[in-house]
């Protein structure tokens, strides 16, 4: 039995690697389209999705992108 079974909430290497290459694409994706989210409020929701099962990173930068800008809209409203 693997320790990720006895300790699920931790995340192994290839975890964090695809969580820092999916922040860091999002980051300079909406740099690109002159869009800018708090790169660590951005973390957040990523990691977020990811812990709650979303792990294609397409689908997760995606959701993640969706995400950060309803936040943004909220915050305007406010």
């Amino acid at each position: 039995m693997l320790d990720r079974d006895f300790y699920p909430e931790i995340l192994s290497s290839d975890d964090v690697k695809l969580l820092h290459d999916a922040v860091r694409n999002l980051v300079e994706s909406e740099k690109e389209r002159a869009i800018m989210h708090d790169p660590e409020s951005l973390a957040k929701i990523v990691l977020r999705l990811y812990r709650n099962g979303l792990t294609e990173p397409g689908k997760l930068m995606s959701l993640a992108s969706l995400v950060a800008a309803r936040q943004a809209e909220q915050k305007a409203a406010d």
